[in-house]
Order: C-alpha cells, then structure tokens, then sequence
C-alpha cells in the first residue's frame, strides 16, 4: 500500500530541492542495498530525477558480453563495489550513455562505440543538475571515461594506463573494472579476470619500486630543459612529453643525465 502511495505520488519530488534528493540517492547508494534504486524506478520516482536511468532500464543488450538490459547490468555493478560514494555514483552512471549510441549489426548484435566518451559528459551533466560538488564530478566522469580501457599486465602498459587514468585514481578504476566484469555474462569471464588479476598485481610491483608514472615523477623539469640551453616555449612542453612517454616504456631511462641525452638529441632545432 505505501508503494502504491508513493507510486501515485512520485510526480510531487520535482518539488524537493536537487540537495535533498542528492543527499537521499547517496544514502541509497551507499547503503547495504544499493540495488533496491530498483524500486524507485518501478514506483516512478527515477523517472523524476534520474529519467536516464529509466531509458537504461528499458534499453538491452544483445551482445555475449552481457546477459541483461544496461539497466539491470548497472544495477548489479553498484552492489559489487565497495559502499564509497564516487565509486558507487561510478557504477550508476557509467554505462549511461549507451541508450544514446547504441548500434545494432545485420546479425542482431549490439554496440556501444563511445558510450565511455559520451558517458564522461553525461555523467557530467547530471550530477550538476543533482547539485554535486566539482571534486566529485571530476573524479566520477574520470573514472568513466576511462571505465573500459584494457591495459594487459604488461608493466609498460600498465605505466601508461596509470598515467591516463591518473595515480590517484587508479586504485579505484581497478574496483570499477572488476566490478564492470562481475555484471557481465560469464562470456570469457576467466580470460577477463585473469587480466584484471595481472593488471593489479603489475600495479603493485610498479608502485613497490615507485617508478615514474605521471610527469611529477620524470627525473627532469622545464627549468633543468632551459639551464642546459633550450628555449623555453610549446616545443619545450612536448619535448617533456616525449621524454616521459619514453620513460613510460622504459623507466632505467629516468634520470636527469640520461634524459637530457634525449632531449637534445631528439630536437636539434630547439637548442
């Protein structure tokens, strides 16, 4: 009976403040029973705050990779992550852009093509509306963007995808992946894992011997560039870039000698 109550009544929460209602979602969220959003979106209240949610709820999926509608896989990835705020806000959002780019083969087989891409600025959108702070829009819609990038557990490759995803979030993104995976069909689901498993274990070496990952850890700023002659400018910034992509692949290469070595011999011109 409350439900039906609530169900006839559910148009009355545009009249509840974006505050409000981001504060109930995140209790909701973070709760034991994160999945029970669920019962929102039957009494129609989603459909007030969230309409997104309902289009994922209705859109499905005909891939081996998945086994439900975007929205039952999204729901399933909340509960299978840890009750964090970002991380759960992650997983409610971050296959939010597939209704809008999904493509359908000859065969009957679905695609979502940039629905990470898309999903960034989405995401981006709807937690401003529900009135979140900037933290934690730019830590969710990055965790987004980069929720389906699959680095294998080769150290270079996992040095790169740190840099991209970020070292201070990078922890978290192992969660979304795993917890992306364990919504899925079991299709390939132990070649998924055991990539996972390799990706987090390479992490772990990477950070146990504190390699250089991002530009703050490059054994070479602009200024050593310019005491040893080269002229400041936009050239000077992508010659540091190319000093840590090379870093990246090869991380003995990180220190001051060996890299200003390579940044002169790379460009002549900018001496």
């Amino acid at each position: 009976e409350t439900q039906e109550a609530i169900a006839g009544l559910a148009g009355n929460i545009k009249k509840v403040s974006a505050e409000r209602i981001q504060v109930e979602l995140v209790k909701l969220l973070t709760s034991p029973n994160p999945g029970e959003l669920k019962v929102a979106y039957r009494m129609g209240l989603t459909a007030v705050f969230l309409p997104e949610f309902d289009v994922m709820m209705e859109t499905p999926q005909n891939n081996p990779h998945h086994c439900c509608s975007v929205g039952e896989h999204t729901l399933k990835a909340i509960e299978a992550v840890p009750a964090d705020k970002v991380l759960r806000l992650t997983m409610l959002l971050h296959d939010i852009a597939k209704p809008v780019v999904r493509k359908t083969d000859e065969n009957g087989r679905d695609h979502f093509k940039t629905h990470a891409s898309v999903g960034e600025k989405m995401s981006k959108e709807i937690l401003r509306r529900l009135k979140f702070d900037n933290d934690t829009i730019s830590r969710v819609s990055r965790l987004i963007r980069w929720h389906d990038l699959r680095p294998t557990p080769a150290p270079a490759e996992v040095r790169k995808a740190i840099n991209v995803v970020g070292e201070d979030l990078f922890p978290m993104w192992m969660e979304v992946q795993y917890a992306d995976n364990k919504a899925k069909s079991d299709y390939r689901g132990e070649e998924k894992a055991a990539r996972q498993a390799g990706v987090r274990m390479t992490w772990e070496e990477i950070m146990e011997k504190g390699e250089c990952v991002s530009m703050k850890g490059l054994a070479i700023t602009g200024s050593d560039l310019i005491a040893a002659g080269m002229k400041p400018g936009k050239e000077m910034g992508s010659v540091l870039h190319e000093l840590l992509d090379a870093v990246l692949e090869n991380p003995e290469l990180n220190k001051k000698e060996a890299l200003l070595s390579l940044a002169f011999a790379a460009d002549k011109k900018l001496l």
